[in-house]
């Protein structure tokens, strides 16, 4: 009798996680929007691929190859990403190969953006002032790509003159207010095991905020 509790309650335990894993990955996919990825301190492989696939498939590069030439070249990435993800995610069993990291059949790799002179244009009639205005954009046109710099390399200079008279370079401020979306990023790497207090100076709050978060105190709908 005794046994069997235990088993039962270690099914029970493991159904409740694999919910959680299947919950988040929903969340991940469908409705994560986050502000900057270079907040991300430790990557899961669904977010990863998120990223690769709006960042990178179309820009072409979608296998190994075309990723280490991408590397080597000395183009964005964010801060904590997987430099080889493939040896990255097979550590912890959950590499599923290049095609599915990239988006299968290429999917992804079908977008087309407006030309620079083009977005350039839409960009400065949005009044946006900056790249992190830019990625805050939530309202962002699907014709503009995610990173326009990296996208638009042949002809880019910089964000200035992308955005013309309305660019002013962003405020850095401490204690920051949290938004709907930084609260998102920031469960999705406590469940990775981050820190409280790493998270709190990723982000500018206070290592509170992080607790509150974390027990269900603050952002309770989130």
């Amino acid at each position: 009798m005794y046994k069997f509790a235990n088993n039962y309650i270690y099914n029970i335990t493991l159904y409740n996680a694999i919910l959680r894993t299947i919950k988040l990955t929903i969340i991940l996919t469908l409705t994560m929007k986050i502000d900057s990825y270079d907040n991300v301190l430790k990557w899961s492989y669904k977010l990863a691929s998120i990223w690769a696939k709006e960042n990178l498939a179309p820009l072409g590069i979608n296998s190994s190859r075309k990723f280490e030439m991408y590397k080597r070249q000395g183009n964005y990435l964010p801060k904590n990403f997987p430099r080889k993800p493939d040896e990255y995610f097979k550590k912890n069993n959950v590499w599923q190969g290049w095609s599915d990291f990239f988006g299968k059949n290429g999917i992804h790799a079908e977008k087309h953006y407006l030309p620079y002179s083009e977005a350039s244009k839409l960009c400065r009639g949005a009044g946006i002032k900056n790249s992190i205005e830019y990625r805050k954009w939530r309202t962002r046109p699907a014709k503009l790509p995610a990173r326009p710099d990296q996208y638009y390399k042949e002809v880019w200079k910089d964000w200035q003159s992308f955005l013309g008279g309305n660019y002013a370079l962003p405020e850095r401020k401490l204690n920051s207010k949290l938004n709907y979306n930084d609260v998102r990023i920031i469960r999705h790497q406590l469940d990775l095991g981050i820190s409280g207090s790493l998270l709190a100076k990723s982000f500018g709050v206070s290592e509170m905020q992080i607790s509150r978060i974390k027990h269900g105190e603050n952002w309770t709908k989130v």
